[in-house]
């Protein structure tokens, strides 16, 4: 056979003596050995590509290189019976040997590992395990479920307010006791029948209509709606109203109704019968606001005759009468006097149910300039001081909003101890979507078990000798404030004055004008 012998070495083949049963012995056995390590990369290749589940894929990629590498060897052995390539089977020598060792030493590494994972026998008792675990839980989410559907048929059916579902046809599925009390029937009796035999006409004839509307397109006037009055009807033909609410939701692709149905018969008793006491309430508040309009007009006349005849009696028979006399007129006129104002201001009050009230733009800086010019004689007799901040704009009706300020800043200064001098401050603050104003002073103060009564009509906590005054100041103000939608209250301590609180809406557009106004 032909063999190089052109190098250094010679063929391996010399070894043998060149026989060829030697020779072919060392081909064969090598070729087959070369091809079965060719084979296996190949198919642990195949194995981690298809099971990309399996652990430690890099081992096997490794040992795919080592089992490659050792393939290449056999090859060069049978080379080298003919060619003395020995370096070059060297190297390849080496590369098998770094192969070698670094899939030997990721062995050692993963070996722990690979140890931990369990076997078929321990699969089998874990998957055994795991199935008496699902059953054990599958049993108690069978138990919590069947708890829950106890407890909630329980709630459904103790609860005081009737339940019905039905089904897109309007048959009736369920119903609950309280649905059994109040229309009649017996759950049995409807079950399995249309729901409108538990409606009148023309809630009856309109229910399939709209039923069928409702699950054709969607459009819902009823259903998703809380707090509907309607009619029912009972088992023995009567009538009566309920209220209604009802909800839409879907089992298994089919769609359901549910109804809950409450008697709202006395309820609407109730409701009427506070209809019919406010309406006699408003009419009697009005016959009281005429009779007192009425009756305090018709007795300015008798009341001027009474102070005119009086004057004149003290004035043409001044040497007649004696001291007593004197004094007997004298408690004639003073009382006079006092029912006048009583009767002015009763007027003022039965006025102002009565008048329609014009609103607009009020400047509250000069309706107070209105006040003080009205007051000018009361302030200087009192020698009180009078004081404000910047006041604004408001909207409502400036010849009430004259009288709440000049009862208030007047009663200021009348509630005071003698020889004390009253200092009055008017001032404002913004209130979120209200000016909030406050008449302060330094007078004699209020009582707090009575600081709530003192805008009742005719509520006096001083007599008319100690100061003078009809009782219905404070109640016009009441009145003012209430019509022109805020509030009225007050703060005091006995000894250290009062403050008059009262609340008023701003109007559109104020921070425009209260800025032009500044």
């Amino acid at each position: 056979m032909a063999h190089d012998t052109g190098g250094s070495f010679m063929p391996h083949g010399f070894c043998f003596l060149w026989r060829p049963d030697v020779l072919w012995l060392h081909v064969i056995s090598d070729g087959l050995v070369a091809l079965a390590y060719f084979c296996i990369p190949v198919a642990l290749i195949y194995f981690i590509r298809t099971r990309r589940d399996v652990p430690f894929q890099s081992v096997f990629l490794l040992f795919g290189a080592f089992i490659l590498l050792c393939g290449t060897t056999h090859i060069m052995s049978i080379w080298v019976l003919w060619h003395p390539d020995y370096y070059i089977e060297g190297v390849i020598k080496a590369m098998t040997a770094v192969a070698s060792i670094g899939t030997t030493i990721m062995m050692v590494r993963l070996m722990p590992q690979a140890l931990a994972i369990p076997s078929p026998s321990q699969m089998d008792i874990a998957n055994a395990q795991l199935r008496e675990a699902n059953a054990k839980l599958e049993k108690l989410y069978a138990d919590s479920e069947e708890r829950s559907r106890v407890t909630l048929a329980a709630i459904v059916d103790n609860a005081v307010d009737a339940i019905i579902t039905i089904d897109e046809k309007g048959t009736v599925e369920t119903a609950n006791r309280a649905c059994e009390r109040l229309f009649g029937y017996e759950a049995s009796e409807i079950i399995g029948q249309n729901v409108r035999m538990l409606m009148p006409e023309p809630y009856q004839s309109a229910h399939d209509g709209y039923l069928d509307r409702h699950v054709r397109t969607g459009e819902a006037r009823i259903i998703g709606t809380a707090g509907r009055e309607a009619e029912g009807r009972r088992k023995d033909g009567s009538s009566f109203p309920i209220d209604l609410s009802v909800s839409a939701f879907t089992v298994a692709g089919k769609r359901h109704f549910t109804g809950i149905v409450r008697d709202i018969t006395v309820a609407r008793q109730e409701h009427e019968a506070r209809q019919r006491l406010l309406t006699r309430l408003t009419e009697s508040n009005t016959e009281l606001e005429r009779f007192a309009y009425v009756a305090s007009h018709d007795m300015q006349e008798p009341l001027r005759m009474v102070l005119n005849f009086s004057q004149i009696i003290a004035t043409d028979y001044n040497e007649v009468l004696d001291d007593e006399g004197k004094d007997y007129l004298r408690i004639v006129g003073e009382s006079a006097m006092r029912m006048r104002d009583m009767v002015q201001d009763l007027l003022e009050y039965a006025r102002l149910g009565r008048e329609g009230m014009s609103l607009g733009d009020v400047d509250m800086e000069v309706e107070l300039n209105h006040v003080l010019t009205n007051l000018k004689e009361l302030i200087r007799d009192s020698e009180a001081v009078v004081t404000s901040d910047p006041l604004p704009f408001i909207e409502g009706n400036a010849v009430q909003i004259m009288r709440l300020l000049q009862n208030l800043i007047a009663n200021a200064i009348k509630y005071q101890k003698p020889g004390k001098t009253p200092h009055v401050h008017v001032t404002v603050t913004p209130d979120g979507q209200d000016w909030h104003f406050m008449v302060r002073d330094n007078g004699m103060g209020i009582d707090p078990a009575f600081v709530n009564q003192v805008f009742e009509p005719f509520r006096r906590l001083h007599t008319w000798e100690s100061i003078r005054g009809s009782g219905l100041g404070l109640a016009v103000c009441r009145k003012i404030v209430d019509s022109h939608g805020g509030r009225i209250w007050a703060t005091s301590k006995p000894g250290e004055g009062s403050v008059f609180h009262f609340t008023i809406p701003k109007p559109d557009g104020a921070a425009e004008r209260n800025a032009a106004h500044a």
